[in-house]
């Protein structure tokens, strides 16, 4: 019987341990928490959440905050994707003639692709805007994409205004960043 008791004992002692380790671990050890880029306001519309991390190609980081007050064109890519290749030098064209106010980022899906890719991409096209690699599909998820490209325009207050599958030409770039206007 003093056996049994000695058995409960030990096995309370071990689990109260254990849950304290537990709560330890998330005091001490609290991982950073991941900002999600687009969230719904109270009003249906969808915001940019500007101090949502972004990796560049040399895997250094910033957030959209940057970016803020700005009309952001946000492009989402990948190496392989045909249309994406046609579209690569109209966005080169739009960014070398776009106003001051506007932004465009480019934003490799690197989980299905490679940042390899991406520079070598960045390179053949001559690309000189802002590119950014989304290393864990982290950012694709929250944008909802499920297609390349896919680009999402947002006004200078980061409310989203357009979302377009499929590759864009520079007309229609600018053609949206009008309607803004």
């Amino acid at each position: 019987m003093q056996f049994k008791k000695r058995l409960g004992l030990y096995f309370s002692v071990l689990l109260i341990v254990l849950l304290v380790g537990i709560v330890l671990k998330d005091v001490f050890l609290k991982e950073e928490a991941t900002v999600n880029p687009l969230v719904e306001n109270g009003d249906g519309t969808k915001q940019l959440a500007f101090d949502a991390k972004l990796t560049r190609l040399d895997e250094s980081t910033t957030t959209f905050k940057e970016y803020e007050g700005k009309v952001l064109i946000v492009n989402f890519w990948a190496s392989w994707c045909g249309p994406c290749q046609e579209e690569a030098s109209e966005f080169r064209d739009f960014y070398n003639n776009k106003s001051e106010n506007v932004e465009l980022l480019a934003i490799n899906t690197t989980s299905v692709d490679s940042s390899e890719n991406a520079m070598e991409f960045q390179e053949s096209y001559n690309l000189n805007f802002p590119i950014f690699l989304d290393l864990d599909g982290t950012l694709q998820k929250s944008f909802g994409v499920v297609a390349y490209p896919t680009t999402f325009i947002f006004d200078s207050k980061g409310i989203l205004k357009n979302k377009i599958k499929g590759s864009m030409n520079q007309q229609q770039l600018n053609d949206y960043i009008d309607k803004l206007y």
